[in-house]
């Protein structure tokens, strides 16, 4: 736990997430060990960051955690900027609703 809380406050939730899963927390020391040790690989940063994405939408698996970081999806934004179309919305070509049934 306190390796975990050493990394980030997101490793330590999901490493506490873990163990209560578990019915014996000793079950739970290995998937924790291999988190803990993608430290070694990865910044600790990236590491609270991939945990806090997978804490978030309820990925539990080390390899959830895992494909995250390698994706570099835990370097992409939180919210993605709206990008309004380029096309023109007003054209003698384009029927609105009304023109369907």
């Amino acid at each position: 736990m306190n390796w975990a809380q050493s990394i980030g406050p997101e490793v330590l939730v999901w490493v506490k997430g873990q163990l209560q899963r578990r019915e014996y927390p000793e079950q739970a020391y290995r998937v924790c060990l291999g988190l803990l040790s993608l430290n070694r690989t990865y910044a600790a940063e990236r590491l609270n960051k991939a945990c806090a994405i997978a804490n978030k939408e309820a990925l539990f698996k080390l390899k959830n955690v895992k494909a995250i970081l390698v994706s570099n999806r835990d370097k992409l934004p939180e919210t993605l900027p709206v990008q309004l179309s380029l096309l023109p919305q007003d054209h003698e070509n384009i029927r609105g609703a009304k023109s369907f049934h």
